[in-house]
């Protein structure tokens, strides 16, 4: 900165003679066989360890994860562990785990160039925290999501602790806690003047004891295996990475460009930028943010920077190397709105140490710069104009800053042949320095509940077991993600290289005589890059099956024995069975408790608490064969390799529930129009449906609405650290750029008196119409710690229950939605105590189909939530309360003429 701060399978090449189902070369340059031995100063990483172990296969496409459960079992099929293990057990399972890791680091460094790189990847997610510890309690028979909370207290008094000044409680993944993080986080007695106490619930103590010192023993491995030689900068693993990012960064642009459909939706520009750089091998550039790295992505600028700080290359096409998406950049308000969608997975991208930035204006926190340059625009930061002097720079011209005083902080860039392999090693070995990354969770730095976003997800997705031998990993965080079974996900950078490979080889079997150059990869056509057209993102995915595929499995799936369901015991639930339905896992009860003697209520861990079960609102029951099927689909249920191509709402079979025989009219027959609900929707008789049927007129005509609508509320509703309320503006980030964009109304209720103000300013310049709204809210609402109640919740943030509700099974299967316009409304009333917020949201239907998510008018979805503010009590903190009750309405309806 301005200062100077102190799984795929591994293609072998022998003489055996290389399939001709491999991709053809285009414009490729002759590929050579590495066949010599390797060289002298490539040595064991960890050559004090003493194993004897195989190195681990790689799975079939499309099993990518069972790498992950080899390197973590032993085995992809082994017998799931229990809970039941003695401590010994527990420590000999988790020092066989690390002994794998390490043989599968020792192994990387044999093969050829392209083998060694695709073994890198895969080992890749346990030689970071998350995945690392993740994987040794996973060894060692605990649920590394497990959630354990803290209480943290500070008390004043005179010799002995009297009045309380705080009190904070943290949540902790089991694995957090093994890592060291409440090690880190404990507080001294303290006194005589200023007390502290840490006080950990009964039930978990013991769990807590146990968790520190097996990971104690995990510490020791990690640090001396993993993350020593991973901090070298000049050793083979910091190398290799280097080597094995920019390895994906040409198998992405080489896949996309292989990729016909989704690689013409690129811009002519963004066509040409990435056809330039494979053929040439021209540059790549590491983006930054006011001279961060973001480690893990490459941008493809559409002109290569020269030099010229004038020149900042902000248009291109940024690469995503961990996750397999890409996303073309045309400038930098375009940054902006990317980097919102990904916030998370950037801030996991900045070096620990530029988390927690500097001392002065030179060095901010990085996640601060990036939080201000998608919410506000207008925000400024120090930059150079000169040698000694200064100029504020606007936030939004950070994104691949390139006049940085500090060398470490300057744009880095290098041509994708040669150059760029060093850049990708010195940033990586810079953001493995484990002392920064356990440094920066210190309580006054961060808070333990969000830790997540910095460190990370496991493996991309999260770790459960499942049935035996099966280590099942969930949906990813973000809600926009599609499931495991859909994309790549946290093993995208090592299938990419694999695709790599495979395009790399295959001049060599032409050039040996084996036969013409293949049409497609057999491994390529397990794959393919999906573009999302509302997003304009690329993500790569599994392909679907073809019809030959659905064929030759239905005939499969005939000649298979009818066989009774054997039930699979879970290990983190007991007296609960897991149960796959529709590809996956959820639990079941024992004995059917569906209501009706023969069903059972399918349940899933409670996102809020994973030590508890929800009911899932699916209810079925096992067929002969052992299929799990909804109730009224015996007979009629898709196996999980199916997949309806058709564009069109399903229907399901005559026994399965549906709307419109719930709308009758005074005569008994069925009312007209209802059907529409029945073409989107999959009633669940567990919901408390309120069914409506309106007639009203409109000019000359009759019509009538119908409309059905329910409640949705856990109860459990908080803040979240994002979201609260900064002490530099009074308010949460999240209100100011919903203020620009969505409508804002306050009734206002004094001596009698009711008035709705408007907040409906509106200027050219978002700066101008945030201030003048802000002004009128602050006029209409004096009480400022209210006001920032209000922001906290009068966001876009409201609406995603809904969200979360309006997905399958509630919608039909290939149906979502996306949120339209939001209203928020503010009921103020200086003489009470109470307020409330109401956010409105409008929802639009869409469909997925092979052009993307196509719109659907036939049916109009609304959300409204209510939020309650009180006054509070309470002696410290705000003097407002939000209550925890916070209920979503959902109400559909279609109108249809009489």
């Amino acid at each position: 900165m301005n200062n100077h701060p102190s799984s795929l399978p591994p293609l072998a090449v022998t003489s055996t003679p290389i399939p001709t189902t491999l991709a053809p070369a285009h414009n490729r340059y002759k590929w050579q066989v590495d066949a010599s031995p390797l060289a002298k100063n490539t040595h064991s990483i960890a050559a004090s360890v003493s194993v004897d172990r195989k190195p681990i296969a790689a799975p079939a496409p499309e099993n990518e994860l069972d790498f992950s459960k080899e390197v973590i079992y032993g085995s992809a099929t082994t017998s799931a562990p229990t809970p039941n293990y003695t401590q010994q057990e527990r420590t000999q399972r988790i020092d066989a785990y690390s002994g794998r890791v390490v043989s599968q680091i020792n192994n990387i460094e044999s093969g050829s160039e392209g083998e060694r790189n695709i073994k890198f990847q895969k080992v890749r997610q346990f030689l970071e925290p998350a995945g690392y510890f993740s994987g040794g309690l996973l060894a060692a028979g605990y649920d590394p999501h497990e959630k354990i909370t803290v209480t943290f207290t500070s008390y004043v008094g005179k010799g002995k602790p009297e009045t309380l000044t705080n009190t904070d409680k943290r949540t902790y993944f089991a694995w957090e806690i093994a890592a060291g993080a409440l090690a880190h986080d404990k507080v001294e007695r303290g006194g005589p003047i200023d007390f502290q106490f840490m006080e950990i619930e009964n039930k978990d103590r013991s769990k807590v004891a146990d968790l520190e010192a097996q990971g104690k023993n995990l510490q020791n491995h990690w640090e001396n295996e993993v993350s020593k030689p991973m901090r070298d900068d000049s050793g083979a693993l910091a190398k290799r990475s280097g080597q094995a990012d920019a390895y994906v960064v040409r198998g992405i642009l080489q896949s996309l460009a292989n990729n016909k459909d989704s690689f013409e939706k690129l811009s002519s520009a963004g066509q040409e930028a990435v056809k330039h750089t494979l053929q040439t091998s021209a540059q790549v550039i590491i983006p930054n943010i006011y001279g961060y790295p973001l480690s893990g992505y490459a941008f493809i600028p559409y002109t290569p920077f020269d030099g010229n700080d004038e020149h900042r290359p902000n248009k291109g096409v940024m690469l995503d190397l961990k996750n397999g998406a890409a996303h073309e950049i045309q400038g930098d308000s375009d940054f902006a709105n990317w980097a919102k969608n990904n916030r998370d997975n950037l801030q996991r991208s900045f070096n620990a140490r530029d988390r927690q930035g500097g001392h002065d204006v030179h060095w901010p926190k990085a996640c601060d710069v990036l939080n201000n340059l998608i919410v506000d625009p207008h925000a400024t930061y120090q930059g150079r104009s000169s040698l000694l002097a200064d100029k504020a720079v606007p936030v939004r011209e950070t994104f691949n800053y390139t006049e940085s005083r500090g060398s470490a902080y300057l744009l880095k860039f290098g041509n994708l042949g040669s150059g760029l392999e060093g850049k990708y090693q010195e940033v990586n070995a810079k953001n493995a320095v484990w002392s920064d990354q356990t440094e920066v969770f210190g309580s006054s730095q961060q808070n333990w509940k969000f830790a997540k976003d910095l460190w990370g997800n496991t493996f991309g997705y999260i770790p459960l077991v499942g049935n035996t031998g099966n280590l099942v990993f969930g949906i990813h965080d973000s809600i926009y993600g599609m499931t495991a079974n859909d994309r790549v996900g946290g093993n995208a950078a090592a299938v990419i290289s694999g695709l790599q490979l495979a395009h790399e080889l295959a001049p060599v079997g032409v050039e040996a005589g084996i036969g013409e150059p293949p049409t497609a990869s057999a491994t390529a056509k397990n794959y393919r890059w999906n573009y999302n057209s509302e997003t304009r993102d690329f993500e790569l995915a599994h392909a679907p099956k073809t019809s030959n595929d659905t064929d030759a499995a239905s005939v499969g799936a005939q000649d298979m024995p009818k066989v009774s369901p054997t039930p699979t015991p879970s290990v983190f639930y007991p007296g609960m069975q897991e149960v796959q339905y529709k590809g996956k896992t959820y639990l079941a009860a024992y004995e059917p408790d569906g209501g009706d003697g023969e069903h059972f209520l399918l349940r899933v861990p409670d996102p809020q608490d994973r030590s508890k079960l929800v009911s899932s609102t699916i209810i079925a029951k096992p067929d002969k064969m052992g299929v799990w099927n909804r109730r009224g689909e015996e007979g009629g249920a898709r196996w999980p390799w199916q997949h309806t191509a058709s564009p069109t709402p399903s229907h399901e079979s005559t026994n399965t529930p549906k709307f419109s025989e719930r709308f009758i009219d005074s005569k008994g027959s069925k009312i007209s129009g209802a059907e529409k609900f029945d073409d989107y929707l999959n009633l669940d008789e567990n919901k408390q449906y309120a069914f409506n049927d309106d007639v009203y007129e409109e000019g000359s005509k009759i019509k009538r609405k119908l409309s059905i609508s329910w409640v949705i509320d856990d109860g459990n509703f908080a803040v979240t650290e994002g979201e609260k309320a900064q002490p530099d503006t009074g308010y949460s980030t999240s209100f100011a750029p919903d203020l620009n964009r969505e409508t804002y109304s306050i009734i206002k209720r004094e001596n009698g008196n009711t008035v709705r103000i408007e907040l409906d300013f509106r200027s050219a310049s978002a700066d101008e119409t945030i201030k003048r709204r802000l002004e009128r809210f602050e006029e209409t609402i004096p009480d400022a710690e209210l006001r920032a109640r209000i922001s906290e919740v009068a966001h876009q943030g409201a609406s995603f229950p809904a969200f979360v509700e309006l997905t399958p099974p509630t919608l039909k299967e290939d149906y979502s939605v996306s949120a339209g316009r939001k209203y928020f409304t503010i009921e103020y009333d200086p003489a009470l105590n109470t307020h409330t917020v109401k956010a409105t949201t409008q929802w639009v239907l869409k469909l997925q189909t092979e052009d993307g998510m196509v719109p659907n008018r036939d049916l109009d979805i609304t959300s409204t939530r209510i939020f309650t503010i009180r006054e509070s009590n309470e002696l410290q903190g705000n003097a407002y309360t939000i209550d925890r009750s916070a209920p979503t309405q959902i109400e559909i309806t279609t109108p249809t003429h009489i």
